[in-house]
């Protein structure tokens, strides 16, 4: 493992008393957090810890109530999250189910759910800045609750 896979990325600012070259910025998008003097090789710098997309919730389940209506829970995730955004699928792309659903939520109740048609869901936690984090797991809700092979019938 490299140093930079351990630490955090860096925008590196060089220091006006004994400057070492230009400026080296890791990744434009990516907006500084906090300030923090660092010293390499006697060399004094800044450093910016940059702050990037936050952390998938994890967790995700769906399972079909008795009145027929899904409920859909998951653990949020512990970083800077504005919101969440539910995306479902039956065949192709993802859609969206509940776009706004506040940061301090851990489960949505779908009533809508089509009786006989297999769900799966996926939730992205979202914020401000830089965006989007990784899709979360996966959550499959099958038809009424059974897996069967459709080649049978």
């Amino acid at each position: 493992m490299t140093t930079a896979e351990v630490l955090p990325p860096y925008d590196v600012i060089v220091s006006p008393a004994k400057p070492v070259g230009p400026s080296v910025i890791i990744d434009q998008h990516l907006q500084p957090q906090t300030h923090s003097p660092v010293t390499v090789n006697n060399v004094s710098l800044v450093a910016a810890v940059l702050e990037g997309p936050p952390l998938p919730p994890t967790d995700l389940q769906a399972v079909r109530q008795p009145d027929g209506t899904v409920l859909i829970r998951w653990t949020p995730s512990s970083d800077h999250v504005d919101h969440y955004s539910l995306q479902y699928r039956t065949v192709g792309g993802w859609l969206p189910l509940a776009d706004r659903i506040d940061a301090d939520v851990t489960s949505h109740v779908w009533a809508t759910a089509s009786r006989g048609v297999d769900y799966h869901f996926r939730l992205l936690s979202v914020s401000r800045h830089p965006g989007d984090s990784l899709p979360s797991n996966v959550a499959t809700l099958v038809i009424d609750g059974l897996e069967y092979d459709l080649s049978l019938h």
